[in-house]
């Protein structure tokens, strides 16, 4: 699994990138949404009542998000009181869906960097766009020409959140342009979500030697580690030979493995492996 964080400047297109790339296949899981599920519980809603008045509610009595964001970005203690009110269950309820997913994930958090990123998170992707692209854009909500600098204001400045992400995604030119650099970083994705360790037993150590040897001339396997062991189905005393491969060549090892006796492969997939480290591991193996 690759579990990815999508951020980016008010306006910037982080939302038709999430939108393109799971068209290309990712699951995308959207902070926003979460938070207007959130807005139907009782709990919630009644805080925001006792603190802002009916005054957030629209005319079927929900909470109204112009009106909410109205009361939110207008003092510094309003926005940090309803972040606080709202944020810690965003995690949450994002965690508990990004458990049960595989391949690759997205997750669009527009507060990322202000609310810490999660533990979950592989790496952190930050969309930013010229300033007269975002105002034009946002524009054909009714937003004011000021307001893309007066939420701004609470947020982290552009420039520290490119010094904090992984990846940055320059949102300067056509709809087209962002397609295909969407496309392009959806490939490496899928390569880096299809990582994982595979272990195989066996019941001597030169055998164990000779199938690592295969497994670093055919670029199926890095990172190869061997160490004493007992067998889990014979219990009897050998060698287990750990690497790094990627799920879809479990086939062809296990083939390979054919013409070894004793042996037995078991799989694990990650769900956290280093940004850096896990690049490295990809381009030690076969593309």
């Amino acid at each position: 699994m690759l579990a990815l964080a999508l951020t980016g400047d008010v306006g910037a297109g982080k939302s038709t990138l999430a939108r393109l790339w799971g068209e290309m296949g990712a699951s995308v899981l959207d902070a926003d949404r979460v938070v207007r599920a959130l807005w139907t519980r009782t709990n919630v809603l009644d805080a925001a009542l006792a603190r802002w008045g009916r005054g957030i509610l629209d005319a079927d009595g929900k909470a109204d998000p112009s009106a909410v964001a109205s009361k939110a970005f207008s003092d510094r203690r309003e926005y940090d009181w309803l972040c606080a009110l709202l944020h810690p269950l965003v995690r949450i309820e994002m965690e508990k869906t990004a458990a049960s997913l595989d391949g690759w994930v997205v997750a669009e958090i527009p507060l990322l960097f202000e609310g810490g990123i999660p533990w979950w998170i592989d790496a952190a992707i930050y969309v930013t766009a010229p300033e007269a692209g975002r105002r034009e854009r946002n524009a054909s909500r009714g937003w004011r020409y000021d307001e893309i600098s007066r939420r701004e204001s609470f947020l982290l400045p552009g420039a520290e959140k490119r010094a904090r992400a992984d990846l940055v995604v320059e949102n300067s030119s056509d709809f087209e342009t962002l397609e295909r650099e969407a496309s392009r970083l959806a490939e490496r994705f899928r390569r880096l979500s299809a990582l994982a360790r595979m272990s195989l037993f066996f019941p001597d150590r030169e055998a164990a030697i000779r199938f690592a040897d295969f497994l670093r001339r055919e670029t199926l396997g890095t990172e190869c580690l061997l160490h004493p062991a007992e067998g889990a189905e014979t219990k009897k005393t050998g060698f287990t030979l750990d690497f790094f491969t990627r799920e879809e060549w479990f086939g062809e090892i296990a083939d390979a493995l054919a013409s070894f006796t004793g042996t037995h492969p078991l799989l694990e997939r990650f769900r956290r492996i280093p940004w850096n480290y896990r690049n490295s591991l990809s381009e030690a193996l076969r593309p």
